[in-house]
């Protein structure tokens, strides 16, 4: 269970980053926010975690997640817990309304109760396991002793329309101002695909800890991915 509550003197909903980009189709620049999620849009990021994430994260994709009526169901109830912390945050085109893409954050602190859920969806339950697995090995307490809690992420996503923009990099740019105004001074995150992989070293992010998908599949993670490297990934603020 998370124990950490966003500080109340940091205004909510803030915009953490702004940013321009050249639309390819168009020619035209337009800008975009990356902010934290309006409660009134809860339902709908999760509409869009359910339709384009679960369909595209290499591991989700591999256990059928999106066509599991009972993981859908759980893994949105992960989803709904974690927005209690108030800093998944969300991309929108500036003058417009549409999710651009989104990233499920919540803080992670050294005084957190191990995840103790009896998941009944196996896809849910190998995704989460995994998941936990990777940071485990990478003992980032021990490793990085001066954090008591860091930032991560339980899903990143762009909208199939935007991508090729290099608008997750941007959504991972935000997280440097962000672990500044709560005072972390790490995020760390799981990063499966080389689509988060690229944008996330990009950031700054730098590899902690990472293995084959087929290592992790000789482990007893039933995965069958097209991608080689799932890695754990560690951005230091300064």
């Amino acid at each position: 269970m998370a124990t950490w509550r966003r500080p109340i003197e940091i205004s909510y909903p803030k915009v953490w980053h702004r940013f321009q980009v050249r639309n390819p189709s168009t020619g035209t620049v337009e800008t975009y926010c990356v902010q934290d999620l309006p409660p009134h849009r809860l339902d709908d990021a999760i509409e869009h975690m359910c339709r384009y994430f679960l369909c595209d994260e290499p591991i989700c994709a591999s256990l059928n997640l999106a066509q599991d009526p009972v993981g859908v169901e759980e893994i949105t109830a992960i989803w709904r817990s974690i927005a209690r912390q108030q800093c998944i945050v969300v991309c929108f085109e500036e003058g417009r309304d549409e999710i651009v893409g989104l990233n499920m954050l919540t803080v992670i602190s050294k005084e957190d109760s191990p995840l103790d859920v009896q998941f009944q969806s196996a896809a849910v339950k190998t995704f989460v396991e995994c998941t936990v697995y990777m940071t485990n090995e990478a003992k980032l307490f021990e490793r990085y002793q001066h954090a008591n809690r860091f930032l991560s992420a339980w899903g990143l996503s762009v909208h199939p329309r935007y991508r090729g923009r290099g608008i997750a990099t941007e959504i991972l740019k935000a997280r440097i101002a962000i672990c500044r105004a709560f005072g972390l001074q790490l995020s760390a995150t799981v990063f499966s695909h080389p689509g988060s992989q690229v944008p996330a070293s990009k950031v700054g992010f730098r590899d902690v800890f990472a293995v084959k998908f087929t290592d992790l599949a000789r482990k007893g993670f039933r995965l069958a991915v097209d991608v080689e490297w799932n890695k754990l990934m560690v951005l230091e603020i300064v």
